[in-house]
C-alpha cells in the first residue's frame, strides 16, 4: 500500500475512534496491520488507539516492538515510559527514559517527560532539575513552564510559582483556554497553599461561573473548605459538581473521605461501595472500607477482593488491596494471614517510596545540637495559648486532642505545619513566634487556646520551650511494639519511612530517646500522657491531664466519642467509638513479622523494659 493511501485510512481509524467506533476502528488497524506491519506510523498510531482504550499491556508491546524497530526515534520511549508511569512502575520508566536521554540529550519533551515522571514520583529536586533543562532549550515553552510552577507549589515555593503563573497569566492567558484554566487552578492551588483562602475561592468561583462544567474547579473548592476545615461546605460543592458532572468519580471519592472525617460513616460506606459498583477495581475505596465496614451485606465484593491476584494488578492497586485485605483479616481474628498481607503491602511500597528515616534523624540531630541565645522572653504570657501534642504517628495523639477539645475555649488545629513553616520563613528564630501566631491568626478564628497536633514538632521542642516558654508540650507516648505495628498498618503515604519495620522501629527509638533529653532540659513544660493507662484508667489519667493543664474540671471529658468535630487522621472513624482496649498488646499476635523491630527496640534498655 502507498504511504499516501496507509495515511488516510490510518486518519479514518482516527475518525472512527473519535466519533465512538472503537470497534470499526480496531477492524481498520487489523486490517493494515496484516500487511503494513514495518511502517511507523502505523504502528504509533496503532499504539496511541490501545492506549486510549487503555489497552496497557498491548500498547507497551506496540511501543517496544517501536523501539527495537526505529531505536533512535525519541517519541515511542516517551510513550512507554508514560503508560509505566501510569501502572506506579517509576523505575521501569526511569530506565526507558534513561535509553532515550543516551540517544538525544537534548530533546525538549524527553526532559519534560523527566521531569513529568519524578513529579509523579514526588521527587521534586529531580524534577526541577529536568524541567529547568528542558525551559533551557525552549525558553516560551508555557506548558514546561506550568510543570515548573506546579513542581514549587509541592515544594512550598509558592512565591516562586505565583511569578511564573502571574507572568502567564498576564502575557498568554487569552491565546488559550486550556491554558487559561490550568492558571487559574494553579493558581488557586498556590494560594490555598500560601493560606490565601479568600483569593483562591475568588479565582475557582469565577471559573466555576465562566466553564460550568470545569470539575477540577468543583473539586479544588471542595479541598480549599477541607483545608479551612469546613466540610460541610466541602461537601455541599462536591454535591453541585456531582449534579454538574454525574460521571467525574474524583467528587465520589473526596465526597466519602469528607463522610469519614465528619464522623458519617454510614454515608462514608454507602459512598465507597457506589465507587466499588461503577469500578470493581477500585481499591482505594476497598481500603477506605476495610477500616469501617464488614462486608456482611456485600458478600459478593467481599469475595472479589479476598479473590483478587495480587501479582496481576498495578503496583498502586496491588498495595491498597493488600492493605484492604490485611485490616479485614485483622477484624475476624485471622493475625497470621493478616501479617503476610500486611507485609505484602508495605515491601511493594518500599520499591517506589524512598525512606526519609535519615532526613528525620538529621534534622533531629541539627535542632538536639542548636545553641541558641537566651529569649528575651517577650512573649512569655501569650505563649500559653498554645498546647503542642508532640509523639509517633498512632500514639493515641487524636484521641487526646479530641478529649481537650471538649474544652469551648479550645480551638483544634489539628496537624498543622505551622512551626516548621515559620521556623523555615526566621534566620535567628526570633520572628518565629510572631510568624506562627500570624498563620494561626489567619487560618483559625480567636480563640483562647490552640492545640496543634503536629506530631513531629518533638523535633523543635529546643524553639518551643525558648520561644514559646509558656506553652504546654504534651508528649504521646504508646508500648512501642502496639506504635511500630500500628503504623506499619497505617499507610501513611506522606511519611515514607512508615512501609519499613526497622525504618520505624528505628526512629522510635531515635523520638524516645530525643523525648528523654528534651524531657530533662525542659521537664517543666512536657507531660508524658501514656496511650494505654489512659484506656485502661481514664477516671484517673485524664482528670491528671486537665489538673496540669490548670483547667476546671468536667465530666465531658470522660466522653471524647461524643465530640462531632471533623477528624482528618487516620484514626477518624475509630475515634467515634467509646475507650476501647482491644489493641493494647495486639503486637503479641504478629510477633513473628515484628522480629526485627523487637531487636532494635531491645537496643535501648528502657524500651526493652516494656515489653519485656
Amino acid at each position: 500500500m502507498k504511504k499516501i493511501d496507509l495515511l488516510k485510512k490510518i486518519e479514518e481509524a482516527k475518525i472512527k475512534q473519535k466519533s465512538g467506533n472503537t470497534l470499526e476502528a480496531n477492524q481498520i488497524f487489523q486490517a493494515l496491520l496484516k500487511s503494513n506491519n514495518d511502517s511507523f506510523d502505523l504502528l504509533y498510531a496503532y499504539g496511541l488507539f490501545c492506549r486510549d482504550l487503555k489497552n496497557f499491556n498491548l500498547a507497551k508491546k506496540v511501543f517496544l516492538i517501536l523501539i527495537n524497530k526505529f531505536p533512535l526515534l525519541i517519541n515511542p520511549y516517551i510513550l512507554l515510559a508514560e503508560i509505566l508511569k501510569i501502572e506506579n512502575k517509576f523505575k521501569d520508566a526511569e530506565k526507558i527514559l534513561l535509553k532515550a536521554i543516551k540517544i538525544d540529550p537534548n530533546h525538549g519533551d524527553l526532559l519534560y517527560n523527566f521531569a513529568l515522571l519524578y513529579f509523579a514520583s514526588r521527587n521534586f529536586d529531580y524534577a526541577l532539575v529536568y524541567i529547568d533543562k528542558a525551559i533551557k532549550l525552549s525558553i516560551n515553552n508555557d506548558t514546561y513552564k506550568l510543570l515548573k510552577s506546579e513542581i514549587y507549589i509541592n515544594k512550598s515555593n509558592i512565591d516562586e510559582a505565583l511569578y511564573i503563573l502571574e507572568d502567564l497569566n498576564n502575557n498568554r492567558i487569552k491565546k488559550d483556554k486550556n491554558k487559561e484554566i490550568r492558571i487559574n487552578i494553579l493558581l488557586a492551588n498556590a494560594k490555598i497553599k500560601k493560606r490565601e483562602f479568600e483569593e483562591a475561592e475568588k479565582i475557582l468561583l469565577k471559573l466555576i461561573k465562566k466553564y460550568q462544567g470545569l470539575e477540577l474547579a468543583y473539586l479544588n473548592l471542595s479541598i480549599l473548605y477541607k483545608e479551612k476545615n469546613q466540610l460541610s461546605k466541602g461537601i455541599q460543592i462536591l454535591k453541585k459538581g456531582i449534579n454538574v458532572s454525574p460521571d467525574f468519580m474524583p467528587f465520589y471519592k473526596n465526597l466519602a473521605t469528607f463522610y469519614r472525617n465528619s464522623g458519617q460513616l454510614k454515608l462514608a460506606i454507602e459512598t465507597n461501595l457506589f465507587i466499588i459498583s461503577r469500578n470493581k477495581f477500585d481499591f482505594n475505596s476497598f481500603y477506605e472500607l476495610s477500616g469501617i465496614y464488614d462486608f456482611k451485606n456485600h458478600k459478593n465484593e467481599l469475595n472479589f477482593l479476598l479473590n483478587t491476584k495480587l501479582e496481576k494488578l498495578n503496583p498502586n492497586s496491588k498495595i491498597y488491596a493488600a492493605f484492604a485485605i490485611s485490616n479485614l483479616l485483622h477484624k475476624e481474628g485471622k493475625f497470621k494471614e493478616s501479617a503476610k498481607y500486611l507485609k505484602i503491602a508495605n515491601d511493594e511500597s518500599t520499591k517506589y517510596k524512598k525512606s526519609d528515616l535519615s532526613l528525620k534523624k538529621k534534622h533531629t540531630e541539627f535542632y538536639r545540637s542548636l545553641k541558641i541565645k537566651n529569649s528575651k522572653n517577650k512573649y512569655l504570657e501569650n505563649s500559653s495559648n498554645y498546647i503542642f501534642i508532640v509523639g509517633m504517628p498512632r500514639s493515641g495523639s487524636t484521641l487526646l486532642e479530641n478529649i481537650l477539645s471538649l474544652n469551648p475555649e479550645v480551638t483544634d488545629m489539628g496537624e498543622v505545619n505551622f512551626l516548621e513553616e515559620s521556623i523555615k520563613e526566621t534566620e535567628d528564630f526570633d520572628d518565629v513566634y510572631d510568624l506562627y501566631q500570624k498563620k494561626v491568626i489567619n487560618q483559625f478564628q480567636s480563640s483562647i487556646i490552640y492545640t496543634d497536633k503536629n506530631l513531629f514538632n518533638y523535633i523543635y521542642c529546643p524553639i518551643i520551650s525558648y520561644f514559646f516558654p509558656n506553652a504546654k508540650i504534651i508528649n504521646c507516648i504508646r508500648n512501642p511494639l502496639d506504635n511500630i505495628l500500628s503504623i506499619y498498618r497505617a499507610n501513611f503515604l506522606k511519611q515514607s519511612f512508615s512501609f519499613s519495620l526497622t525504618d520505624i522501629s528505628s526512629l522510635y527509638v531515635h523520638y524516645f530517646e530525643t523525648m528523654e533529653e528534651y524531657k530533662i532540659k525542659y521537664g517543666e513544660n512536657i507531660y508524658d500522657y501514656h496511650y494505654e493507662d489512659l484506656i485502661e484508667n481514664p477516671h484517673n489519667i485524664i482528670p491528671g491531664i486537665i489538673n496540669w493543664l490548670d483547667w476546671d474540671w468536667d465530666e465531658k471529658y470522660l466522653s471524647p466519642h461524643q465530640n462531632k468535630r471533623n477528624v482528618h487522621t487516620a484514626s477518624s472513624a475509630q475515634i467515634r467509638k467509646k475507650f476501647y482496649s482491644s489493641s493494647i498488646g495486639i503486637w503479641k499476635e504478629y510477633k513473628e513479622l515484628l522480629e526485627p523491630a523487637i531487636e532494635i527496640i531491645k537496643t535501648n534498655k528502657i524500651l526493652r523494659d516494656k515489653i519485656s
